[in-house]
């Protein structure tokens, strides 16, 4: 077998072995393997990480001490210091789980613990530290009247001085373990008219206090849910029979739209994941939506830049609550047409029954009149923006940081002596940070998938390119032979050669004959 032939032999398999394996083959195996692996089958190695993190979440907690808690009953502007990071270990897992196969769905309910990091938390900080603090739930019962139900202020003022008994401000000194774990207490054990009730109303609905023996109560911020299962079961898509579906809220409280805002709006439409989960391979102009069951609403993160994370190339995204008031995609979202949060802010009482206002921290992205009720803030992108760090082929959140403030506005109540002369006010009460940096063991089998791709990368075009190489060699050498094997045979005559053992030499041009001579050249 000539050469030429053995090396287009080998280039023609290194070519078919590179375009096949490298080109036709892997990719969309490797394709097929992440969509296989993202769905929440039961039994899956997915399915377990979803339902229960290996790993807790960093959450902490920023509290705005007041500074002039005096001057402000009498119309001062608030001055507010913040306090933190309290730094909390938080293990979140989904419970209950109960699969429907004709929809491709998982239920569940969320269950989440926090347990107090001090080697985390700010330095000096501790959970038996003091501040003066918003009494949420007085300021709570008394606007939300105001709001609902004006007429009833002097009912509630009462029934404030009964459960209470009678404070002297609208403002507690207290320890940050009692504002956030383990409660303030609220007297039901009164038998005045206005107070009992007001503490029957509790009772229809008590999930949100912690109780304090047969007829009292406590009031914590976080206390009633740390280590309770949530009852608003939530139904999200498998992803076994689409990996696109992989997580979408398809159900909240066992109906498929909230009622929360405008009746047949938009607003009560759910949008995109349960928040722990996404589809892989996301697009870079694909915006990041979750459902967010404490705010009642969908929340868009959208892409801003190319970034890296631990030596991995990912998607930045960043996200904001918008503007209600301008927007006309979250109108729906408003009491009123007429009476719109301005930028920056979203009013949560349709949906916590509070009358409290979600914002990012420090009042970031915020219309610059609410920033101007309060001293004390200090926005800035890097410390109160939100941003996720996703790797865009495994649609893994690599980084993320989620931040949100609440905050209550406060004004003058004629009816109420303790805010008959408060100021006009947004009154920032605390913000929290949960966020996540996946562990050098997670990072490392993410790089382990890409080093394999590498590899495979590489192995195809070095397949590929050797091939048409040796391809290209076998060419020039069969180009070679051909030319060879068509070439004259060429003999050197010489005089003497002629004339060795001939007597005619030189020649006789007469004896030349005719015929020789080309017919082209006859004539």
């Amino acid at each position: 077998m000539p050469l030429w032939r053995k090396l287009a032999i080998a280039g023609g398999s290194m070519l078919a072995f590179g375009i096949l394996v490298g080109f036709i083959v892997f990719p969309p195996f490797l394709r097929k393997q992440v969509k296989k692996q993202i769905a929440l089958k039961p039994g899956a190695e997915m399915r377990t990480l979803w339902s229960q993190t290996p790993f807790p979440l960093d959450f902490r907690i920023y509290l705005f001490n007041i500074t002039n808690a005096d001057e402000i009953k009498t119309g001062a502007k608030p001055i507010v210091q913040q306090v933190g990071p309290f730094f909390y270990d938080e293990w979140k897992e989904k419970v209950d789980l109960v699969d429907r196969e004709e929809d491709d769905t998982v239920e569940y309910s969320n269950k989440a613990t926090w347990i107090f990091n001090k080697k985390k938390s700010g330095p000096g900080l501790h959970e038996d530290m003091e501040l003066v603090f918003p009494h949420i739930m007085i300021l709570s019962m008394v606007y939300a009247t105001v709001r609902e139900r004006p007429g009833m202020v002097g009912l509630a003022a009462k029934a404030v001085d009964s459960i209470f008994h009678k404070p002297d401000s609208v403002f507690v000194k207290a320890t940050v373990r009692e504002i956030l774990w383990t409660g303030l207490p609220v007297d039901c054990s009164v038998q005045d008219f206005a107070g009992k009730a007001v503490c029957g109303i509790l009772r229809e609905d008590d999930s949100s206090l912690l109780k304090d023996g047969e007829t009292n109560y406590k009031f914590a911020i976080f206390g009633p849910k740390n280590g309770t299962v949530v009852p608003d079961r939530l139904r999200v898509k498998r992803g076994v029979k689409s990996y696109l579906d992989v997580g979408i809220v398809t159900e909240y409280k066992g109906e498929p739209k909230l009622s929360n805002w405008l009746e047949d709006s938009d607003c009560n439409l759910f949008n995109g994941t349960d928040s722990t989960i996404f589809h892989p391979f996301l697009y870079q102009d694909e915006d990041v939506v979750s459902f967010a069951p404490d705010l009642c609403r969908s929340l868009g993160a959208r892409f801003s830049h190319h970034s890296s994370v631990k030596g991995l190339k990912t998607n930045h995204y960043t996200a904001e609550l918008g503007d209600m008031s301008k927007d006309p995609e979250l109108k729906c979202f408003c009491q009123t047409p007429e009476t719109c949060l301005k930028k920056g802010l979203f009013d949560l009482f349709n949906c916590v029954k509070a009358p409290l206002v979600a914002s990012l921290p420090h009042l970031y992205l915020v219309d610059e009149s609410y920033l101007e009720q309060v001293d004390g803030l200090h926005p800035n992108k890097d410390e109160h923006g939100i941003f996720l760090e996703f790797e865009p082929m495994t649609g893994s959140p690599l980084s993320a940081r989620k931040r949100l403030q609440f905050n209550m506005f406060i004004h003058p109540v004629e009816k109420f002596k303790l805010l008959k002369t408060a100021p006009t006010a947004l009154l920032p009460l605390f913000w929290v940070e949960e966020g996540i940096l996946l562990g050098d063991d997670i990072i490392g089998q993410l790089k382990t998938l890409f080093k394999v791709m590498s590899i495979m990368t590489i192995l195809k075009w070095t397949m590929t390119l050797l091939g048409i190489g040796l391809i290209g060699g076998a060419g020039g050498l069969y180009y070679k032979d051909s030319q060879a094997s068509q070439k004259l045979e060429i003999t050197k005559i010489s005089p003497n050669s002629l004339t060795n053992g001939n007597k005619n030499w030189p020649l006789d041009v007469n004896g030349l004959q005719s015929n020789t001579v080309p017919p082209a050249l006859d004539g």
